[in-house]
Protein backbone atom coordinates (compact mmCIF):
# COMPACT_ATOMS: atom_id res chain seq x y z
CA UNK A 1 0.00 0.00 0.00
CA UNK A 2 2.57 2.99 -0.93
CA UNK A 3 1.62 5.58 -3.36
CA UNK A 4 3.48 8.67 -4.52
CA UNK A 5 3.92 11.22 -1.91
CA UNK A 6 4.25 15.17 -3.02
CA UNK A 7 7.80 16.42 -2.52
CA UNK A 8 7.22 18.19 0.66
CA UNK A 9 6.39 15.17 2.84
CA UNK A 10 9.93 14.23 2.99
CA UNK A 11 10.93 17.48 4.47
CA UNK A 12 8.24 17.55 6.37
CA UNK A 13 9.54 14.63 7.70
CA UNK A 14 12.67 15.47 8.16
CA UNK A 15 11.90 18.17 10.53
CA UNK A 16 9.51 15.65 12.52
CA UNK A 17 13.06 13.99 13.18
CA UNK A 18 14.75 17.22 13.68
CA UNK A 19 12.66 18.28 16.40
CA UNK A 20 13.33 14.87 18.16
CA UNK A 21 10.14 12.48 17.28
CA UNK A 22 11.00 9.15 18.29
CA UNK A 23 11.48 6.52 15.27
CA UNK A 24 8.15 5.18 15.90
CA UNK A 25 6.23 8.06 16.03
CA UNK A 26 7.96 8.81 12.84
CA UNK A 27 6.52 5.40 11.42
CA UNK A 28 3.23 6.17 12.79
CA UNK A 29 2.71 9.34 10.87
CA UNK A 30 4.08 7.72 7.56
CA UNK A 31 1.50 4.92 7.91
CA UNK A 32 -0.90 7.62 8.20
CA UNK A 33 0.20 9.44 5.57
CA UNK A 34 0.00 6.35 3.34
CA UNK A 35 -3.21 5.29 4.32
CA UNK A 36 -4.57 8.48 3.46
CA UNK A 37 -2.29 8.66 0.09
CA UNK A 38 -3.85 5.23 -0.65
CA UNK A 39 -7.20 6.28 0.06
CA UNK A 40 -7.16 9.49 -2.43
CA UNK A 41 -5.86 7.82 -5.52
CA UNK A 42 -8.31 5.37 -5.10
CA UNK A 43 -10.99 7.84 -4.58
CA UNK A 44 -9.91 9.61 -7.66
CA UNK A 45 -9.03 6.33 -9.83
CA UNK A 46 -5.83 7.39 -10.68
CA UNK A 47 -2.24 6.10 -9.75
CA UNK A 48 -0.63 9.56 -10.71
CA UNK A 49 0.99 11.64 -8.61
CA UNK A 50 -1.46 13.90 -7.12
CA UNK A 51 -1.08 17.70 -6.47
CA UNK A 52 -2.40 17.76 -2.85
CA UNK A 53 -3.31 21.43 -2.98
CA UNK A 54 -6.28 20.29 -5.31
CA UNK A 55 -7.50 18.13 -2.47
CA UNK A 56 -11.15 18.93 -1.16
CA UNK A 57 -13.05 19.38 1.57
CA UNK A 58 -15.78 16.97 0.42
CA UNK A 59 -12.70 14.55 -0.29
CA UNK A 60 -11.28 15.18 3.08
CA UNK A 61 -15.20 14.79 4.72
CA UNK A 62 -15.20 11.41 2.77
CA UNK A 63 -12.26 9.81 3.83
CA UNK A 64 -12.99 10.42 7.32
CA UNK A 65 -16.75 8.92 6.82
CA UNK A 66 -14.85 6.07 5.31
CA UNK A 67 -12.48 5.73 8.45
CA UNK A 68 -15.66 5.48 10.80
CA UNK A 69 -18.82 4.35 9.04
CA UNK A 70 -16.51 1.44 7.05
CA UNK A 71 -13.39 0.61 8.49
CA UNK A 72 -15.05 1.57 12.28
CA UNK A 73 -12.01 2.89 13.19
CA UNK A 74 -12.26 3.98 16.99
CA UNK A 75 -12.75 7.21 17.73
CA UNK A 76 -9.26 8.26 19.45
CA UNK A 77 -7.61 6.48 16.36
CA UNK A 78 -9.47 9.02 13.91
CA UNK A 79 -8.66 11.71 15.92
CA UNK A 80 -4.95 10.99 15.58
CA UNK A 81 -5.21 10.83 11.92
CA UNK A 82 -7.33 14.15 11.88
CA UNK A 83 -4.28 15.57 14.18
CA UNK A 84 -1.72 14.55 11.53
CA UNK A 85 -3.24 15.87 8.52
CA UNK A 86 -4.34 19.36 10.40
CA UNK A 87 -0.18 19.45 11.38
CA UNK A 88 0.75 18.97 7.67
CA UNK A 89 -1.45 21.31 6.52
CA UNK A 90 0.09 24.37 9.28
CA UNK A 91 3.39 22.88 8.33
CA UNK A 92 2.64 24.01 4.95
CA UNK A 93 0.63 27.12 6.17
CA UNK A 94 3.66 28.52 7.58
CA UNK A 95 5.84 28.07 4.37
CA UNK A 96 2.81 30.21 2.84
CA UNK A 97 1.64 26.73 0.83
CA UNK A 98 -1.97 25.61 0.51
CA UNK A 99 -1.79 21.90 0.32
CA UNK A 100 -4.70 20.37 2.67
CA UNK A 101 -5.79 23.47 3.67
CA UNK A 102 -9.58 22.44 3.96
CA UNK A 103 -8.19 20.75 7.22
CA UNK A 104 -8.86 24.18 8.83
CA UNK A 105 -12.53 23.29 8.38
CA UNK A 106 -12.85 19.79 9.34
CA UNK A 107 -13.31 19.32 13.52
CA UNK A 108 -12.11 15.92 14.71
CA UNK A 109 -15.25 13.72 15.84
CA UNK A 110 -16.28 14.24 19.14
CA UNK A 111 -14.58 11.26 22.00
CA UNK A 112 -18.60 10.57 23.04
CA UNK A 113 -21.07 10.61 19.97
CA UNK A 114 -24.48 12.16 21.31
CA UNK A 115 -28.23 11.85 19.28
CA UNK A 116 -28.17 12.61 15.79
CA UNK A 117 -30.62 15.52 15.19
CA UNK A 118 -33.46 15.64 13.27
CA UNK A 119 -31.33 17.30 10.07
CA UNK A 120 -29.57 14.22 10.03
CA UNK A 121 -32.04 12.42 8.29
CA UNK A 122 -35.26 12.70 5.86
CA UNK A 123 -38.62 13.67 6.84
CA UNK A 124 -41.25 12.12 4.14
CA UNK A 125 -41.71 15.45 2.49
CA UNK A 126 -38.73 15.74 2.03
CA UNK A 127 -37.83 11.94 0.71
CA UNK A 128 -41.09 12.19 -1.46
CA UNK A 129 -39.59 15.30 -3.18
CA UNK A 130 -36.38 13.78 -3.72
CA UNK A 131 -37.38 10.62 -5.11
CA UNK A 132 -39.97 12.77 -7.57
CA UNK A 133 -37.29 14.80 -8.98
CA UNK A 134 -35.05 11.61 -9.41
CA UNK A 135 -37.56 10.73 -12.33
CA UNK A 136 -38.21 14.74 -13.55
CA UNK A 137 -36.37 16.88 -15.78
CA UNK A 138 -36.49 19.65 -12.83
CA UNK A 139 -33.86 21.93 -12.84
CA UNK A 140 -31.59 20.25 -15.73
CA UNK A 141 -29.57 21.99 -18.81
CA UNK A 142 -29.54 21.61 -22.35
CA UNK A 143 -26.40 19.09 -22.10
CA UNK A 144 -28.28 16.94 -19.05
CA UNK A 145 -31.50 16.59 -21.45
CA UNK A 146 -30.10 15.28 -24.06
CA UNK A 147 -28.10 12.46 -21.98
CA UNK A 148 -30.49 12.25 -18.79
CA UNK A 149 -32.39 9.01 -19.89
CA UNK A 150 -29.17 7.39 -19.74
CA UNK A 151 -28.23 7.88 -15.98
CA UNK A 152 -31.75 8.23 -14.91
CA UNK A 153 -32.60 5.17 -13.32
CA UNK A 154 -29.36 4.73 -12.28
CA UNK A 155 -29.24 7.46 -9.92
CA UNK A 156 -32.51 5.98 -8.54
CA UNK A 157 -31.42 2.84 -8.16
CA UNK A 158 -27.92 4.46 -5.78
CA UNK A 159 -30.25 6.11 -3.94
CA UNK A 160 -32.92 3.52 -3.23
CA UNK A 161 -29.51 0.97 -2.12
CA UNK A 162 -28.65 4.35 0.39
CA UNK A 163 -32.80 4.55 1.33
CA UNK A 164 -34.78 1.38 1.22
CA UNK A 165 -31.48 -1.04 2.31
CA UNK A 166 -29.31 1.09 4.26
CA UNK A 167 -26.17 0.49 2.65
CA UNK A 168 -23.02 2.35 2.93
CA UNK A 169 -21.54 4.93 0.61
CA UNK A 170 -18.56 2.38 0.45
CA UNK A 171 -20.60 -0.95 -0.56
CA UNK A 172 -22.37 0.85 -3.24
CA UNK A 173 -19.76 1.79 -4.87
CA UNK A 174 -17.56 -1.60 -4.90
CA UNK A 175 -20.83 -3.34 -5.91
CA UNK A 176 -19.97 -5.67 -8.67
CA UNK A 177 -22.27 -7.38 -11.47
CA UNK A 178 -21.35 -10.91 -9.69
CA UNK A 179 -23.10 -9.18 -6.85
CA UNK A 180 -26.43 -8.88 -8.42
CA UNK A 181 -28.51 -12.01 -9.09
CA UNK A 182 -31.55 -10.35 -11.20
CA UNK A 183 -33.56 -13.61 -11.41
CA UNK A 184 -33.15 -13.89 -7.35
CA UNK A 185 -33.76 -10.26 -6.62
CA UNK A 186 -30.61 -10.59 -4.43
CA UNK A 187 -27.69 -8.41 -4.01
CA UNK A 188 -24.41 -9.60 -2.44
CA UNK A 189 -22.69 -7.54 -0.21
CA UNK A 190 -18.97 -8.72 -0.44
CA UNK A 191 -17.28 -6.84 2.69
CA UNK A 192 -19.49 -8.92 5.05
CA UNK A 193 -21.12 -11.80 2.82
CA UNK A 194 -24.84 -10.74 3.58
CA UNK A 195 -27.67 -10.43 1.00
CA UNK A 196 -29.69 -8.28 0.33
CA UNK A 197 -33.45 -8.98 -1.05
CA UNK A 198 -34.46 -6.35 -3.72
CA UNK A 199 -37.62 -5.24 -3.76
CA UNK A 200 -39.27 -6.21 -7.44
CA UNK A 201 -39.97 -2.47 -8.24
CA UNK A 202 -35.98 -1.54 -6.74
CA UNK A 203 -34.79 -5.03 -9.16
CA UNK A 204 -36.95 -4.06 -12.50
CA UNK A 205 -35.30 -0.48 -11.80
CA UNK A 206 -31.60 -1.69 -11.27
CA UNK A 207 -32.30 -3.89 -14.34
CA UNK A 208 -33.24 -1.13 -16.55
CA UNK A 209 -30.49 0.91 -15.50
CA UNK A 210 -28.58 -1.83 -16.89
CA UNK A 211 -30.23 -2.33 -20.40
CA UNK A 212 -29.52 1.41 -21.08
CA UNK A 213 -25.90 1.12 -20.60
CA UNK A 214 -25.21 0.34 -24.67
CA UNK A 215 -23.90 -2.68 -25.38
CA UNK A 216 -20.33 -2.18 -26.49
CA UNK A 217 -19.87 -0.65 -23.16
CA UNK A 218 -22.00 -2.63 -20.71
CA UNK A 219 -21.12 -4.58 -17.61
CA UNK A 220 -20.90 -8.38 -18.00
CA UNK A 221 -23.31 -10.82 -16.35
CA UNK A 222 -21.76 -12.66 -13.05
CA UNK A 223 -18.32 -10.93 -13.49
CA UNK A 224 -16.09 -8.69 -11.83
CA UNK A 225 -17.01 -5.43 -13.94
CA UNK A 226 -19.09 -2.70 -11.93
CA UNK A 227 -22.68 -2.42 -11.60
CA UNK A 228 -22.44 1.47 -10.88
CA UNK A 229 -21.10 2.76 -14.06
CA UNK A 230 -19.34 6.42 -14.10
CA UNK A 231 -21.06 8.43 -17.24
CA UNK A 232 -18.91 10.64 -19.72
CA UNK A 233 -21.04 13.57 -19.97
CA UNK A 234 -18.80 14.43 -23.25
CA UNK A 235 -19.11 11.25 -25.31
CA UNK A 236 -22.25 10.96 -24.45
CA UNK A 237 -21.94 6.89 -23.27
CA UNK A 238 -20.52 5.33 -19.73
CA UNK A 239 -17.13 5.12 -19.01
CA UNK A 240 -14.76 2.68 -20.64
CA UNK A 241 -11.86 1.71 -18.57
CA UNK A 242 -9.12 0.34 -21.30
CA UNK A 243 -6.60 0.02 -18.29
CA UNK A 244 -8.80 -2.28 -16.58
CA UNK A 245 -10.75 -3.81 -19.75
CA UNK A 246 -14.09 -3.00 -18.53
CA UNK A 247 -16.72 -0.73 -17.72
CA UNK A 248 -15.36 2.27 -15.21
CA UNK A 249 -16.38 2.18 -11.68
CA UNK A 250 -18.08 5.44 -10.15
CA UNK A 251 -15.87 6.56 -7.99
CA UNK A 252 -17.36 7.34 -4.48
CA UNK A 253 -16.77 11.12 -4.63
CA UNK A 254 -18.86 11.17 -7.76
CA UNK A 255 -21.66 9.18 -6.25
CA UNK A 256 -21.66 11.59 -2.93
CA UNK A 257 -21.38 14.78 -5.65
CA UNK A 258 -24.33 13.28 -7.58
CA UNK A 259 -26.40 12.92 -4.77
CA UNK A 260 -25.43 16.06 -3.73
CA UNK A 261 -26.57 17.60 -7.11
CA UNK A 262 -29.98 15.71 -6.83
CA UNK A 263 -30.70 17.33 -3.43
CA UNK A 264 -29.99 20.65 -5.15
CA UNK A 265 -31.92 19.80 -7.93
CA UNK A 266 -35.22 18.70 -5.91
CA UNK A 267 -34.68 22.15 -4.12
CA UNK A 268 -33.89 20.45 -0.50
CA UNK A 269 -31.89 21.88 2.04
CA UNK A 270 -27.89 22.16 2.24
CA UNK A 271 -26.13 18.87 4.05
CA UNK A 272 -28.26 16.12 2.74
CA UNK A 273 -26.00 12.94 1.89
CA UNK A 274 -25.62 9.15 1.28
CA UNK A 275 -25.06 9.08 5.11
CA UNK A 276 -28.52 10.93 5.90
CA UNK A 277 -30.06 8.58 3.31
CA UNK A 278 -28.91 5.70 5.46
CA UNK A 279 -29.44 7.36 8.89
CA UNK A 280 -33.42 7.51 7.58
CA UNK A 281 -33.32 3.65 6.53
CA UNK A 282 -31.86 2.90 10.19
CA UNK A 283 -33.86 4.95 12.39
CA UNK A 284 -37.28 3.93 10.50
CA UNK A 285 -36.64 0.12 10.54
CA UNK A 286 -35.97 0.44 14.59
CA UNK A 287 -39.08 2.07 14.75
CA UNK A 288 -41.07 -0.15 12.56
CA UNK A 289 -40.31 -2.56 15.25
CA UNK A 290 -37.08 -4.50 14.23
CA UNK A 291 -34.55 -4.80 16.86
CA UNK A 292 -30.97 -3.63 17.14
CA UNK A 293 -29.36 -6.99 16.79
CA UNK A 294 -32.10 -7.92 13.88
CA UNK A 295 -30.93 -4.92 11.93
CA UNK A 296 -27.08 -5.52 13.25
CA UNK A 297 -27.48 -8.46 10.52
CA UNK A 298 -28.90 -6.67 8.30
CA UNK A 299 -26.73 -3.42 7.60
CA UNK A 300 -23.53 -5.37 8.30
CA UNK A 301 -22.26 -3.52 11.52
CA UNK A 302 -20.10 -6.28 13.59
CA UNK A 303 -21.61 -5.65 16.83
CA UNK A 304 -25.07 -4.02 18.89
CA UNK A 305 -22.90 -1.31 20.46
CA UNK A 306 -22.53 0.27 17.45
CA UNK A 307 -26.03 1.02 17.19
CA UNK A 308 -25.81 2.87 20.62
CA UNK A 309 -25.88 6.71 18.88
CA UNK A 310 -29.24 4.85 16.91
CA UNK A 311 -30.96 3.86 20.03
CA UNK A 312 -30.25 7.36 22.05
CA UNK A 313 -32.08 8.97 18.84
CA UNK A 314 -34.91 7.06 19.21
CA UNK A 315 -34.90 7.66 22.73
CA UNK A 316 -34.76 11.27 22.80
CA UNK A 317 -36.70 12.36 19.82
CA UNK A 318 -40.55 13.23 19.70
CA UNK A 319 -43.51 11.67 18.89
CA UNK A 320 -43.89 14.41 16.16
CA UNK A 321 -40.89 13.41 14.66
CA UNK A 322 -40.81 9.56 15.36
CA UNK A 323 -44.19 10.17 12.86
CA UNK A 324 -42.37 12.46 10.47
CA UNK A 325 -39.79 9.56 10.30
CA UNK A 326 -42.09 6.01 10.04
CA UNK A 327 -43.83 7.96 7.10
CA UNK A 328 -40.75 8.61 5.38
CA UNK A 329 -40.03 4.42 5.51
CA UNK A 330 -42.75 4.00 3.45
Amino acid sequence: MEYLFPSFIDSYIDELAAKGRKDSTIRRYMYDLNDFSYWLHKARSTTEEINWKSITKEELELFFHDLMEVRKYNVRTIRRIHSVLRQVYQYRKTLGQSELSPMSEIEPPELSSGPLVESDWLRYQEQSQLLTCLSSTNGLSNQQLDVFHFYKERNEFIVRLFLNYGLTLHEVQQLSMKDIKFERNELYIQDDNRVIVLDEKHKQLAYSYFKTIPEPVRPRFYSEDPLIVSFDFKRKTFHWSYEEDQPKRMSMIAIQKMVRMEVKRAQLRKGISAQTLRNTFILATLLNGKTSEELVQRIGYTTPLSMNRYLSTIQSITDEQKQRLLAASV
